[in-house]
């Protein structure tokens, strides 16, 4: 018997026109550096050119296993490219299938595509989030502060600390749950983000499980 879940029943009754999709994409591949954010934006925009000039685009990292060998992670049938792009780029990102890249770890090519649509959580997850600091503190105060500019008050868990390479240099950060959002505040979040290097992979929310199953689990 299919317990009531009124998280989903909200989102089922949620009308909301998005500005943004989720492209997925199949990868063939073997390896890819754990540090990419930089330069899967770069080779990325080899193929695509207008993604540096496209601020609400997105290149979410990619998550594969390490590789035990190296600072790499393995490419597997599960592994995904996802990039946030704009509705009315969709079909300009088809030009990625069938096109080898080489973020650093040898060449990787990208296969058939997916569209997914956004949908809200009241809890969200970004993997890594940019707040120009590596202080936690003084992390939480400007992503309570940039969520403030956007009208949003919620709570916020900070995470294990990260960093990425870029050619400003490194850039320090945390991943990011925040909770008790709106499904409106939710949407806001997905599709435009938090904090900086968006295009290198930083402040992407995804859905996450409860705050109550975090604890539980």
């Amino acid at each position: 018997m299919r317990m009531y879940n009124p998280e989903w029943e909200a989102i089922k009754d949620f009308n909301y026109q998005a500005s943004v999709a989720e492209v997925q994409f199949d990868l063939v591949g073997l390896e890819i550096p754990a540090d990419h954010g930089y330069p899967l934006y770069r080779e990325l925009c080899r193929h695509l050119p207008w993604l540096a000039d496209t601020p609400e685009a997105g290149v979410q990292s990619v998550h594969g296993a390490p590789s035990g060998r190296n600072a790499n992670l393995v490419i597997n049938r599960r592994v995904k490219l996802v990039l946030r792009v704009p509705v009315a780029r969709v079909k300009d990102v088809e030009a990625l299938v069938g096109k080898t890249i080489d973020p650093g770890a040898g060449p990787i090519t990208i296969g058939a595509l997916k569209v997914r649509q956004l949908t809200p959580f009241q809890t969200l997850y970004a993997h890594f989030a940019a707040m120009g600091t590596e202080d936690e503190a003084e992390f939480l105060t400007r992503a309570k502060a940039e969520l403030e500019a956007m009208g949003i008050q919620c709570g916020l868990i900070c995470g294990k600390k990260r960093h990425l390479t870029t050619p400003e240099g490194q850039v320090m950060g945390y991943s990011l749950m925040l909770y008790d959002l709106t499904l409106l505040q939710s949407m806001q979040l997905i599709e435009k983000g938090l904090g900086q290097y968006r295009a290198y992979g930083c402040g992407i929310f995804v859905p996450h499980k409860s705050i109550k199953e975090v604890a539980a689990g």
